[in-house]
């Protein structure tokens, strides 16, 4: 969109496959990259103008204000072309009813465009025209330095070699903090290379360390650690301890996989087969097969019943909802091992770990296992990898992913002395 930089603006509208767009729109469709907004589309061509208003759009008090002489943006008229400036304004004008916020953007940008070039433009807004809105301890400036003093650079000023530029300057006394002017004694925190504003928190990348910028640009730091059912990860721009989500793997039918990442397979063997379990070196407890049967044809097959191996723990749901622990049949509820659950609810046999791992078996062909997000990028198995992408799902227990489900699937069979 913004070009070929090649000298030449004659072949700036570019498209993709080499060729040159016949206007604006097909160019700006050419480069469309994926979006969810469902009310992206080609834009409907704004109505022209009458000839009234063009007229009084090109005039002194709109977009003429630009080409003017004398005007306030003369000085620029020898290094930045007009022409480019003031047929946008007058398309945004005719487009949008004349508003003076548009008018006041237009010219914004020339006298950017100018003030970059290195071109000192003499005030053009005023109280009630264009006015730049400050706030608290600023004041508008039209040609404030490029290198406002901040709390972390006093003398930012004394060595600037940028142009001047139009914005909010601080008040004499006042620093810029972030985006705020503040009295010097109100400063931030400079810490390991990074600004924070008086009061500012952050949390280590691990999630290990949660410091604080108090008074006098000290940074207090404390040690940070995770809950059992917690995970270190980002939520409303914050870097924190949250509570942990969890996805779910869905086995059912005849039968049919949804994986952890939502992809969806119909892997049809009549053996024992791993669902999870931790890949390479990625210990995370716990491993759960299952074991599928023919179920009135030789063509079809459905789960039949589902293990459970954790911390020398093994528990089988078997058909009919029955529950083996360590091979002897239980009684329910029942409590295994410390923070290890199983209980009948409703039309599901439930068993919950401290692992971030819980199974729903209904004790016939369908079983849910929920998995919290600390195991992510950790699993492997029949559910697949939970690395949120469904391109790796189809991995054998060798690191290999493969195109093809029944390679796929019979790669994760085990046998029988194993179950």
């Amino acid at each position: 969109m913004c070009g070929n930089f090649n000298s030449r603006p004659e072949d700036d509208y570019v498209m993709p496959n080499g060729q040159q767009a016949a206007d604006s729109n097909e160019l700006g469709e050419s480069w469309r990259v994926p979006d969810d907004d469902s009310s992206c589309g080609i834009p409907v061509p704004s109505p022209p103008c009458s000839a009234e208003e063009e007229k009084l759009y090109q005039s002194d008090q709109f977009c003429g204000m630009l080409t003017a002489r004398p005007g306030s943006f003369e000085r620029c008229h020898g290094v930045i072309k007009t022409q480019d400036y003031f047929d946008t304004c007058l398309y945004d004008l005719c487009a949008l009813n004349g508003g003076q916020e548009f008018l006041c953007a237009a010219l914004e940008a020339y006298a950017d465009a100018c003030q970059a070039a290195g071109v000192t433009l003499p005030p053009w807004r005023n109280a009630t025209f264009c006015p730049l809105p400050c706030d608290a301890n600023s004041y508008y400036d039209p040609c404030m330095t490029g290198c406002p003093a901040t709390c972390v650079d006093r003398e930012a000023p004394q060595n600037c070699s940028r142009p001047c530029v139009e914005g909010c300057a601080c008040t004499s006394g006042y620093l810029l903090s972030g985006d705020t002017c503040v009295p010097e004694a109100q400063c931030g925190c400079l810490f390991e290379g990074n600004y924070y504003n008086q009061g500012e928190y952050f949390v280590s990348e691990n999630c290990t360390r949660r410091c604080r910028c108090e008074a006098n640009g000290q940074m207090v730091c404390s040690e940070l650690l995770c809950g059992e059912d917690e995970v270190c990860k980002i939520q409303d721009g914050q870097r924190n301890c949250y509570p942990a989500s969890t996805d779910l793997c869905h086995i059912y039918g005849d039968p049919h996989y949804s994986t952890f990442d939502g992809k969806l397979h119909h892997f049809q063997g009549s053996c024992n087969y791993t669902v999870v379990t931790g890949c390479d070196n990625s210990s995370v407890g716990f491993t759960v097969t299952t074991r599928n049967e023919h179920r009135g044809s030789p063509r079809w097959t459905a789960l039949n019943s589902v293990a459970l191996s954790m911390e020398g723990l093994h528990i089988a749901l078997r058909h009919n909802k029955a529950v083996y622990i360590n091979g002897a049949l239980a009684s329910l509820p029942a409590s295994p091992a410390p923070g290890v659950n199983v209980s009948l609810r409703g039309s599901y046999v439930w068993v919950s770990t401290k692992l971030g791992l819980q199974l729903q078996f209904n004790g016939d062909h369908e079983l849910l296992v929920r998995v919290s997000e600390k195991h992510k990028g950790k699993l492997c198995g029949l559910c697949g990898t939970y690395t949120e992408s469904q391109q790796d799902d189809f991995t054998r227990p060798d690191g290999v992913v493969v195109p093809d489900f029944n390679d796929f699937g019979a790669s994760w069979q085990v046998p029988d002395d194993e179950w």
